[in-house]
């Protein structure tokens, strides 16, 4: 019972935790390559020179955008800023993006009321649900169509901007490294006027398909080398992944030694119920049951006391399994602080696997008893007191 209800519970919240990183990155979109540069990194050149940062022109976005297996390639602004309006001020993330690639940037992004910006809107923001509707406001809100300013530090500088709210989108959810809830949307001729630079902090590109993710992502290294710094929530799955299920077979392991000691404790309880019962065996063999027989009825019993323990494993361990999930989500905060809420991934395989472990526990444990009951004389069976 408890090793197959350690079995249920570690495996169920390991798959859980896998799949809410999954679900999380995914928001993202697995086909997204985010590019940066390094800190310090040297200038592409053939000739040796003085050590410069890499700026990401528009060049580079046409190189990028031309490069096969990408689908699309946009300019990526992340920054921090205040948005006031409608008697509300909000910290809020700033995202400047190419409009007509949002929700290839953000599959998973819809609208909720008003419409996409245009590209070239220099007029219009969109923002997130949590924004125009903030938690712990009650009553208080951003209609759609409101004027709202937007403040932020560049380079030392303060920078305010006023804007009309042109869409809001519906709640999307936190994402590792993006609150889009906690966001604020502007086009990219409005973002590179409030940070006054002709170079972008980033590039995004986007995969045709998630095939060509390694095959692009080695390109990128082909050509700017160190000097860039790449973010794929794809790459980053399958390391999660690695980890996880690395993680997963030691818990395994970890939890079959509960199962190896029953193996044992089944052992010894058969081995005992022998001795105790081998007047009873003889009478058996005495009325015409065969060593076959005998043999039967302690295997079954063996085999039934890992059925039991199987059965009542499921329980315990289903239980056990929510009762961790609920005690790993509050040690788990996002990026904006809130905790992730995550179910674990109770699966029918990991149910009938733990239970056939526990069947066969009992069965293999038993088998040595039960030869030891069927082998005994039945003559000497029968005197015994």
């Amino acid at each position: 019972m408890i090793g197959t209800a350690l079995i249920i519970s570690l495996i169920s919240n390991t798959e859980g935790l896998n799949v809410l990183i999954d679900n999380a990155l995914s928001k993202i979109g697995v086909n997204n390559i985010f590019i940066t540069p390094s800190g310090t990194v040297s200038i592409r050149s053939v000739q040796a020179g003085p050590k410069k940062s890499l700026k990401l022109m528009d060049t580079d976005v046409m190189l990028l955008g031309s490069l096969p297996g990408v689908r699309a390639a946009s300019p990526f602004y992340l920054s921090k800023g205040t948005l006031i309006g409608s008697g509300l001020e909000q910290s809020v993330s700033i995202i400047g993006l190419d409009p007509t690639l949002t929700y290839l940037v953000l599959p998973d992004l819809e609208i909720y009321q008003g419409e996409d910006l245009s590209p070239n809107d220099m007029a219009m923001i969109a923002i997130g649900y949590d924004v125009a509707f903030p938690p712990g406001e009650a009553g208080k809100s951003i209609p759609l169509y409101s004027s709202v300013t937007l403040e932020l530090t560049v380079e030392g500088k303060r920078v305010t901007r006023s804007f009309i709210v042109g869409a809001i989108y519906k709640k999307f959810g936190s994402t590792p490294y993006l609150d889009v809830d906690k966001s604020v949307m502007i086009t990219i001729p409005e973002a590179r006027s409030i940070f006054e630079s002709t170079s972008y902090p980033s590039i995004v590109l986007v995969a045709e398909s998630t095939n060509a993710v390694d095959t692009i992502t080695g390109a990128l290294n082909n050509i700017y080398g160190n000097d860039i710094e790449i973010i794929s929530p794809l790459t980053i799955i399958k390391q999660v992944r690695i980890i996880l299920n690395n993680f997963t077979i030691f818990l395994l392991v970890v939890s079959s030694i509960a199962l190896v000691v029953a193996g044992v404790g089944i052992m010894n309880t058969m081995f005992m119920t022998v001795m105790e019962r081998t007047k009873e065996i003889g009478v058996l063999r005495a009325l015409g049951f065969s060593q076959k027989d005998v043999a039967k009825i302690f295997l079954t019993e063996s085999t039934l006391i890992g059925v039991i323990g199987g059965l009542l494993g499921i329980v315990l361990g289903s239980f056990l399994s929510m009762s961790l999930g609920g005690m790993f989500s509050s040690f788990i905060p996002t990026m904006s602080g809130n905790p992730i809420i995550y179910r674990p991934n109770i699966t029918s395989t990991v149910l009938v696997g733990s239970f056939s472990f526990a069947v066969v526990t009992g069965l293999l444990s038993g088998i040595y008893p039960a030869l030891r009951a069927a082998r005994l004389d039945p003559v000497q069976a029968l005197r015994a007191e």
